[in-house]
């Protein structure tokens, strides 16, 4: 009975191999050529794609998780908005409010994700026919403007104001314009729906309003901590008196064991019979609870002040990087080392090897540890300036123990726009502190070579043909079974079980 094709085992893949070893050249077969110049001219493709120039502004449907079952290759980041307002990626969830405009109809959609999502077409009341798109195109929402906020808190409040004004243009026209009443019903939609102008308006009343509240919860916030700062000087100056008594122990009652003593023997009296009147026990009690008293002050004070006392040491080891010459500069020279050297890793050079790889790694986490420790110790440094740390603050009461939330400001507040001359719509309402500045979505657009595709395939050619010369990959050079070395078939290395056993041209006549 002849075997069954099913038992017959599939020749295993090809083994990777390190290229920058110096006996890979007698390994390496016209598949592992082959395969490597697939690789390196994907990677040509992926360092000269000119992803800069397409703007993506809405979620591409296609990379989305598919059911089970269903795999879909993941695509490439794509690049948005949040590349050029925050390149570095360090902008928390609310400290951005992207703005898209319709092209057709001027609709305002304000969205704290750099891309649009189908469920933000909520924002969109119906307001007639034609007045709500089923589905969002990414070729009619297009960037309007870009708002920066030092705090995320302050950037969500700015977005609910915004979107709560929009509604109230989009569903109380009749308040707002009057005139809108005399207008066709077609018209009056049109006009409902263009928010561009309002969108600006919207914009400075926001910002005008942020600004009179920070100014009124800065001076709030001023008085309140005048109020601790005075409780805090007064409290730790009686604590110091009492525990630098406690330590010089130079009365009776400034002493913990004395006055343990004393209460031990005030326990001995109320159990004393001739002290079983209501009146002598009385008079004990209050006694006993006087040196109670007057011993947990007094440990109370010892142990605050050695906690703070042990707190200042530590913060004054923890500063020490932070007091040395030159750590401002050194902190950002390591962010900026660091962040070359992520980019480097995340889209490799295919010409190194490896263990190169592995020591940039190796280097990156060294860096991101400095980083750490250096701004650990910036955070100590100002701890110990300014003395606001747990241990200080652990003796407020608590009506004053709760931190105070951060005002708004307008400082570092920046409004960047696709076209400037949007900001023409509320001239004069604008805060004065607001910085108004051109979103440069096409900057690198005069920076990047427009090639033919003719001229493309030569310079992508060039490039893979350099690659494989610094690998030393060239086909002509070792790869011709006249040199002696034998394909990846015939290799003996690649044949095991069965497979040792049957010719190459055994099934040449099967048809499947």
């Amino acid at each position: 009975m002849p075997r069954s094709l099913a038992r017959l085992r599939y020749k295993p893949p090809l083994q990777p191999i390190s290229l920058a070893s110096p006996t890979a050249a007698s390994r390496v077969t016209p598949q592992h050529v082959a395969h490597m110049q697939k690789q390196i001219a994907a990677y040509v493709e992926r360092q000269s794609n000119p992803q800069h120039l397409r703007l993506q502004t809405v979620v591409n449907e296609k990379a989305r998780r598919q059911a089970t079952s269903q795999h879909v290759i993941s695509p490439v980041k794509p690049y948005t908005l949040r590349d050029v307002v925050d390149p570095e990626g360090t902008a928390k969830h609310g400290e951005i409010i992207y703005i898209f405009r319709n092209t057709k109809s001027n609709q305002i959609i304000y969205s704290l994700q750099e891309l649009l999502d189908n469920h933000h077409l909520e924002q969109l009341p119906f307001i007639g026919k034609h007045s709500k798109p089923p589905a969002l195109r990414p070729d009619e929402w297009v960037p309007h403007c870009v708002l920066t906020f030092p705090t995320p808190s302050q950037g969500q409040n700015a977005f609910r104001k915004l979107r709560e004004f929009r509604r109230l243009h989009e569903t109380a026209w009749d308040k707002t314009n009057p005139e809108f009443k005399r207008m066709d019903k077609k018209t009056r939609v049109k006009k409902i729906m263009d928010q561009r102008a309002n969108t600006s308006a919207d914009l400075a009343e926001v910002l005008r309003i942020q600004e009179a509240h920070g100014a009124k919860t800065a001076e709030e916030q001023a008085e309140q901590e005048k109020k601790v700062s005075t409780f805090l000087d007064k409290r730790w100056e009686q604590i110091d008196a009492l525990a630098n008594a406690g330590l010089a122990k130079a009365k009776p009652t400034d002493n913990v064991k004395w006055l343990q003593g004393q209460i031990r023997s005030m326990d001995h009296k109320l159990k004393m019979k001739h002290h079983q009147n209501e009146a002598d026990q009385k008079s004990i009690k209050a006694a006993k609870e006087s040196l109670e008293t007057r011993l947990g002050k007094l440990q109370y004070a010892l142990r605050k002040t050695e906690q703070f006392k042990n707190l200042q040491e530590d913060l004054t080891k923890r500063a020490a990087p932070a007091n040395e010459l030159g750590a401002e500069t050194k902190l950002y020279e390591l962010k900026l080392q660091a962040r070359t050297l992520q980019e480097a890793l995340d889209n490799p050079d295919p010409t190194r090897s490896e263990a190169d790889l592995e020591l940039d790694r190796e280097i990156l986490a060294g860096h991101r540890a400095e980083i750490t420790t250096l701004e650990q110790a910036f955070e100590a440094k100002a701890q110990l300036k300014n003395g606001n740390h747990y241990i200080a603050r652990s003796v407020l009461p608590k009506a004053l123990k709760t931190p105070p939330v951060k005002p708004y400001t307008l400082e570092g507040v920046s409004v960047r726009w696709a076209d400037i001359q949007d900001a023409l719509y509320a001239a004069g309402k604008w805060p004065a502190a607001i910085e108004h500045e051109p979103l440069e979505i096409n900057k690198a657009r005069g920076e990047t070579l427009m090639l033919s595709a003719e001229e493309y395939e030569v310079e992508k050619q060039n490039e893979v043909g350099r690659i494989m010369d610094t690998l030393n990959l060239r086909e002509g050079e070792y790869l011709e079974e006249k040199d002696g070395l034998k394909s990846s078939f015939d290799s003996s290395a690649l044949k095991s079980g069965i497979a040792m056993s049957i010719p190459r041209d055994a099934f040449k006549s099967a048809t499947l």
